[in-house]
């Protein structure tokens, strides 16, 4: 989904430190680990029902077909 190098993504965790401090920051990676989960799982259910509908429209298609 997101296509970060080593270095951008050290670049964001020193900043992430530098903003939050080392206190908060274990709470915040959590955060956002639980958040990225629940984007990739949204996205992944939309595309899967995305997919499915194609698989109907094409199945209603050949029936129709069949049907002439």
């Amino acid at each position: 989904m997101f296509d970060f190098s080593f270095g951008e993504l050290a670049l964001l965790a020193i900043i992430a430190l530098l903003v939050v401090g080392p206190e908060r920051l274990p709470e915040l990676a959590r955060k956002a680990g639980r958040w990225y989960g629940a984007l990739r799982r949204t996205v992944d259910h939309a595309r899967s029902e995305v997919e499915q509908q194609l698989l109907l429209d094409e199945l209603r298609q050949e029936a129709r077909k069949l049907r002439e």
